[in-house]
C-alpha cells in the first residue's frame, strides 16, 4: 500500500521557505494568547483558514503570498485533500502523509494538482532575489546555478530555517534556543524513567500500605510536585521561544516530555519527603516474627511476615537484606515496628527486634 504521496516541482531559488496547512484549533488558541506568531497575507479569507508555518518575511509577504491568484491556487491544492503546500530552497511540494482513500485514484485529481503545482512555481519563478544577492551572483557566478532536483521524502520537517540572508544570523540562536527546551524536556524525562526503573533514589521509609500509598503519591506527587514544575518549564520555554509561527507545536511536545518526566520524578521523591519532613508522633507496634519469604523482580527483594497490629491476621513487610538475614533464624522473637504518619499522609514503617532495644536501655 502507499503511505504517503508528494508532487514537487522544481523552480528558481529565492530566500523564502514556507509551509502552508489548514488552521487548527491549537494553532488558533495559541495565535489569541501571542504565542505564536504567524505570517499574514492580507487576505482575511485566506488567513482565517490556513496558517503559515514560516518567519515574517518581506519578500513572501510582499511578493508571492500577497498576490490572491497564488493564494487562491494553493486553497484549491488543499481543497483537493492535501495535507500542505511546502516551498523550500527552489523546490515546491504538496503532499499529504496517508494515502488511503481511493477517490485519489479518480480520475483528474492528479492532473488538475500537477497543473496548479506548475502554475505555482512559474509564479515563483517570476520572482527577483533582492538586489544584493542578485549582486553577489553576478559576481561570483557567470551562469546561473542548475535547478535542484526533486527528491521524493518519507516525512516533512514543519520547522523551517529561515534564510541567514534575511534574518542577519538571528536563525542560528532561534535554533538552538529551541534545542535547548526541547533537549531539556527530553532529559528530565529520561532522568524520570531512569529513576522509576533503576530506583535511582532509595527510599528509607517504606510505606505500611502499597496501595494507599501510590493512590496518594499520584495525587500529590501530581498535584504538588509534577504540575507546578511542568508549568514553571513551560513558562520558560513559552517566553523564550514566542513569537515565531512554530513555537505552540514546539510547547505542545515540551509539555508530553516534561510532564511525564516531572510526574515520574514525584513518584520516586515522594515518598523520601513524606518521610524526611514527618514531624508526627511515633507509635511503637511489638509483633511477634513468624516467616520470612523473598522474591526476584528486577532485584531480590526480601519481606518478613509479623503478627499484624491491625485488622489482619498478619502483615507482610519489606525489610533491608541485612536484617532478612538475622530474622531467618531469629523466627517467633519480637519484632518492633514503628509506623507514622507521614508528611503527606503516607504511613510509613522502621523495624528493628525488641532483644535489640531491651540490650541498649540495660
Amino acid at each position: 500500500s502507499v503511505s504517503y504521496f508528494i508532487m514537487c516541482a522544481a523552480t528558481s531559488r529565492i530566500p523564502v521557505n514556507f509551509i502552508i496547512i489548514r488552521e487548527g484549533v491549537f494553532d488558533k488558541f495559541f495565535k489569541l494568547l501571542g504565542i505564536s506568531s504567524e505570517l499574514q497575507t492580507g487576505h482575511t479569507w485566506f488567513d482565517k483558514r490556513y496558517y503559515i508555518i514560516s518567519e515574517t518575511n518581506d519578500v513572501a509577504q510582499r511578493s508571492i503570498l500577497a498576490n490572491e491568484q497564488f493564494c487562491k491556487t494553493i486553497d484549491a491544492l488543499l481543497a483537493e485533500g492535501f495535507d500542505y503546500v511546502k516551498y523550500k530552497e527552489g523546490v515546491l511540494k504538496v503532499g499529504f502523509n496517508t494515502f488511503t482513500d481511493w477517490r485519489w485514484f479518480k480520475p483528474g485529481v492528479i492532473e488538475r494538482s500537477a497543473n496548479r503545482l506548475i502554475e505555482l512555481s512559474n509564479f515563483i519563478g517570476t520572482q527577483k532575489p533582492p538586489n544584493s544577492a542578485r549582486k553577489k551572483s553576478s559576481v561570483r557566478k557567470k551562469r546561473a546555478p542548475a535547478l535542484p532536483k526533486c527528491d521524493i521524502e518519507g516525512s516533512i520537517q514543519f520547522y523551517i530555517f529561515p534564510p541567514k540572508r534575511s534574518f542577519k544570523g538571528r536563525p542560528g540562536k532561534w535554533v538552538q534556543q529551541r534545542k535547548l527546551w526541547l533537549s531539556s524536556a527530553a532529559y528530565v524525562c529520561l532522568i524520570g524513567v531512569i529513576s522509576l526503573i533503576t530506583g535511582l533514589f532509595p527510599d528509607p521509609y517504606p510505606a505500611v500500605d502499597f496501595a494507599i500509598a501510590i493512590e496518594k503519591i499520584a495525587t500529590y506527587g501530581i498535584l504538588y510536585f509534577a504540575l507546578p514544575a511542568m508549568l514553571l518549564h513551560l513558562l520558560g520555554a513559552g517566553l523564550h521561544l514566542a513569537g515565531r509561527a512554530r513555537t505552540h507545536k514546539e510547547l505542545l511536545w515540551i509539555v508530553f516530555f516534561s510532564g511525564i518526566g516531572y510526574s515520574l520524578i514525584a513518584i520516586t521523591v515522594l515518598p523520601i519527603l513524606n518521610g524526611v519532613f514527618d514531624n508526627s508522633a511515633t507509635i511503637t507496634h511489638p509483633s511477634k516474627l513468624i516467616d520470612t519469604d523473598q522474591s526476584r523482580g528486577r532485584t531480590y527483594q526480601y519481606y518478613i511476615v509479623i503478627q499484624s497490629w491491625r485488622n489482619a491476621d498478619t502483615e507482610k513487610l519489606q525489610v533491608s537484606k541485612s536484617f532478612y538475614k538475622l530474622a531467618v533464624s531469629r523466627l517467633n522473637e519480637t519484632v518492633d515496628i514503628t509506623t507514622k504518619a507521614g508528611a503527606f499522609n503516607i504511613e510509613w514503617y522502621s523495624y528493628r527486634f525488641a532483644s535489640e532495644v531491651e540490650n541498649k536501655e540495660k
